[in-house]
């Protein structure tokens, strides 16, 4: 399966979590591509916008492949494969880094539209993908620790091992989990970059 672009992935996958009856949920995008997938979500599901912060933590030399992934709380989520391609000084550092962009980041997005309490509330955690499901692990250990009433991950196209993984410990809505998985992109045909710029013009649009 391929999308035309986020917007339309995200009218799938509204379409798709319609039959769960959630009740006006909290749509989470993870950035910053996730959050034009949720937008067009919560729109389609009489739902709310907002995002949760997570970064992933790269192997040295390849950002791209997760060793695991930051959470907007300080959490760390470690790939059980991560020692084998970092030491524990590199793992603390970049971990360190990338929570420094997710608090420039809240700096930035909780302005413009404040955090959205989760506690007794159904939530959609969306993104524009998963590979290896560090980042969305890390957003679901952010989530949880509020106690939501209901977590449902749902995103367009991911591997079917994160799928598999994310079952544990969520419900798992994915259009698309193709056995041969090749990177998020490879199932878009406009996977253009998304900016901080534009993830504040839509948290902007559900401020009011």
């Amino acid at each position: 399966m391929r999308f035309r672009d986020r917007r339309h992935a995200g009218a799938l996958l509204a379409e798709a979590l319609q039959p769960l009856g959630l009740e006006r949920p909290v749509v989470l995008g993870i950035p910053r591509g996730g959050v034009v997938v949720a937008d067009e979500v919560a729109r389609r599901l009489g739902g709310e916008l907002d995002v949760v912060l997570v970064r992933k933590v790269g192997a040295p030399g390849n950002p791209e492949f997760a060793l695991g992934a930051v959470g907007e709380r300080g959490e760390l989520i470690l790939r059980p494969y991560a020692l084998q391609f970092a030491d524990q000084s590199y793992l603390e550092r970049e971990a360190a880094r990338q929570k420094d962009v997710i608090r420039k980041r809240a700096e930035r997005y909780r302005k413009v539209r404040p955090k959205v309490p989760l506690a007794g509330r159904d939530v959609v955690l969306v993104d524009d993908g998963i590979a290896t499901g560090a980042s969305m692990e890390a957003a679901l250990s952010v989530i949880l620790a509020e106690g939501p009433r209901r977590v449902v991950v749902a995103v367009p196209v991911a591997s079917p091992e994160a799928v598999e993984k994310l079952k544990e410990r969520a419900e798992v809505v994915a259009l698309s989990a193709p056995p041969d998985f090749a990177a998020v992109g490879a199932y878009y045909l406009d996977f253009s970059e998304v900016t901080d710029e534009e993830v504040e013009g839509l948290l902007l649009q559900w401020a009011a």
